[in-house]
C-alpha cells in the first residue's frame, strides 16, 4: 500500500470548511466543528490539513482545567507558560496573530460542557481572530446547541459521512499496488459498513493475499475462493 493522502469527499468538504474561516470577512464569526463516526477518517484528514496550513493540533482530556489547557497550546506553539491564565493567554493571543496559526482541538466532546474551556476558547477565538476548529465524535453538535458561548460563533459544521464507493474506488486506485475488481471492491464496501479506516485495512489485506500469490488483480472469485476474510469488526473464530 502506498503513503498517500486521497482527497475524498470528507477531506474536500473540510479543505472547504478551512478556507472559508481563514477567508472569511471581518466581523464574522470564525469558528468550525468538525464531526463523525469513529473510523469515518477524521484523524487522518485533520493530520493532513493541519500540515498544510500550519496549523496548532491539541488534543482534549477530561481531566482538563482552563490552565492546562492553555499550558498545552503554548507547549504546541514552542511558547513559555505561566502560572497565571492571563498571561498564558496574551502570550497565545500574541502568537496566534502573528504567526497567522488556525487552532485544532481533537476530542472537543470533553470541552462543550465546561463553561470554564468553552468560555476560554471563546476568549482566544476573539482576541486573535484566528480560526478555532472543534474536532468531535457524532452527537457534539447536539450538545453544542446548548452552549451559547460557542455555536454562535460557529460558521462552518462539517460531518464527515461514510465512505461512499466513488470515495472507495478512488482510493484502491491510488493506494493499493494491485488491481481490485468493482465487484470485490462493492464486496469490502459492505463489510466495510462505510468506514474508511476499515476499507483501507481491507484493501491492505486483498493486497497481501495478492503478493503472496504472485497475482496483479484480484476478483471477487479469487478472494472467496481463498476461503479468508478482512477481520473487518469481528474477531476470527
Amino acid at each position: 500500500m502506498k503513503h498517500k493522502t486521497v482527497i475524498v469527499k470528507n477531506i474536500a468538504r473540510l479543505m472547504e470548511a478551512g478556507e472559508s474561516l481563514m477567508t472569511r470577512n471581518a466581523g464574522m464569526p470564525g469558528m468550525g466543528l468538525l464531526w463523525g463516526e469513529t473510523g469515518y477518517g477524521k484523524t487522518t484528514a485533520v493530520t493532513w490539513y493541519i500540515n498544510q496550513v500550519n496549523g496548532i493540533y491539541v488534543r482534549a482530556m477530561a481531566t482538563w482545567t482552563p490552565s492546562a489547557m492553555l499550558e498545552t497550546i503554548l507547549e504546541e506553539l514552542g511558547r513559555p507558560h505561566s502560572r497565571r491564565i492571563h498571561h498564558m493567554i496574551k502570550e497565545i493571543v500574541a502568537a496566534m496573530a502573528q504567526e497567522g496559526r488556525v487552532l485544532f482541538v481533537d476530542e472537543a466532546d470533553y470541552i462543550i460542557e465546561n463553561k470554564k474551556l468553552t468560555e476560554t476558547l471563546r476568549d482566544i477565538h476573539d482576541l486573535t481572530g484566528m480560526p478555532v476548529i472543534l474536532i468531535g465524535m457524532s452527537g457534539i453538535q447536539r450538545k453544542l446547541r446548548g452552549s451559547k458561548q460557542l455555536s454562535g460563533r460557529m460558521s462552518q459544521w462539517v460531518e464527515f459521512q461514510k465512505c461512499d464507493i466513488a470515495d472507495a474506488r478512488k482510493v484502491a486506485d491510488t493506494l493499493c499496488e494491485v488491481a481490485i475488481t468493482d465487484e470485490l471492491l462493492v464486496h469490502l464496501h459492505g463489510k466495510a459498513r462505510g468506514s474508511m479506516r476499515l476499507m483501507v485495512v481491507g484493501m491492505g489485506q486483498i493486497e497481501m493475499h495478492a503478493n503472496n500469490r504472485g497475482i496483479g488483480q484480484v476478483t471477487l472469485d479469487d478472494w472467496l475462493s481463498w476461503d479468508t476474510t478482512f477481520f473487518i469488526g469481528d474477531a476470527p473464530e
